[in-house]
């Protein structure tokens, strides 16, 4: 199963507060490719008029001094516009967005702005897929298959940590396993053919051993990974992921008597786009949840006639 890629609508990094994003990118490309002409025809005219200077005006020593002293004007300046010039005007932008939003937010929640700005990679897609299978009457299995892919949206080069974790409930029936985990990014793609990768068990949980991978501006990588977990006939399972997650997705299949509700801790309520299948539409953050509940239909019947008759 796969999912139409949506641009967030902040499109890059810094965001983009207003007005629409699509014609703001043409816009902004259109100036960056006109001042950019702009200081590559004053650099070369430095440079023709460097030349001239040195190769033609030999015998006249004022035009000489006055044509070398205008190109190396016009090279510094066609240099700083390209490079120093516009590195300052981003960085007088961020300051400026930092500024505006620390002044109008309360000061509980300064730094809560601050950790979303820094977010420079972002999940564009999450495709979850969780079945329940039977064990008894008091246990089943919860058997998940997730793949997420992962953009870098800075302009510079940053660091992905990619890893899962599941619990152990220390279930006599069974226990939890990681069966599958990795990651691909362009051509490459770890774990490689023929090795595995590392478990390592703490009191109550199994995890993965973190994998870095660095990403250019723009550059993406997807992550998959596959468990299960032993859980009760009446229970409930949540994930909470490292990074932003644009849209996430979630397909729950149930066995027969088991009734399913899956939601996201997100100030929107999912959206169900067909029987077991939810969606968000909106950017879930890192560490809010993702949540599975399900139960059996015939003790919630009994439940609900219960209270009816004591009412």
């Amino acid at each position: 199963m796969s999912t139409e890629y949506v641009r967030p609508w902040y499109g890059t990094w810094p965001p983009e507060l207003r007005g629409n994003n699509s014609m703001k990118r043409r816009k902004t490309w259109r100036e960056w490719r006109r001042i950019s002409l702009v200081m590559v025809t004053a650099l070369l005219l430095g440079v023709t008029l460097l030349l001239v200077s040195s190769l033609l005006l030999q015998e006249w020593p004022d035009w000489k001094f006055f044509l070398n002293s205008f190109g190396v004007a016009f090279v510094i300046a066609g240099i700083l516009g390209l490079t120093i010039d516009r590195l300052f005007r981003q960085q007088l932008a961020e300051d400026a967005f930092k500024a505006s939003i620390g002044y109008i937010l309360p000061d509980e929640l300064k730094g809560e702005m601050e950790w979303i700005y820094g977010s420079h990679i972002i999940c564009t897609q999450h495709i979850q897929r969780c079945e329940l299978y039977p064990i008894d009457d008091e246990t089943c299995i919860i058997h998940v298959d997730i793949q997420r892919k992962f953009r870098n949206i800075s302009r510079n080069r940053s660091l992905l940590k990619l890893g899962v974790a599941i619990d152990e409930w220390f279930h006599k029936t069974g226990s939890s396993r990681i069966l599958s985990f990795g990651y691909s990014k362009a051509s490459d793609s770890w774990p490689k053919e023929g090795k595995g990768f590392s478990i390592t068990k703490g009191e109550c949980s199994i995890i993965v051993e973190e994998q870095e991978v660095s990403l250019a501006p723009l550059e993406e990588t997807t992550l998959w990974y596959e468990i299960e977990e032993v859980k009760r006939t009446n229970d409930v399972q949540s994930w909470v992921f490292q990074y932003p997650t644009l849209n996430p997705q979630v397909t729950v299949k149930a066995y027969e008597g088991i009734a399913i509700n899956a939601g996201f801790g997100y100030r929107l309520p999912a959206e169900q786009l067909s029987v077991g299948t939810y969606r968000l539409t909106g950017t879930l953050l890192a560490g809010q949840r993702m949540e599975i509940r399900w139960w059996e239909k015939a003790n919630s019947e009994r439940w609900l006639s219960d209270d009816q008759k004591t009412t």
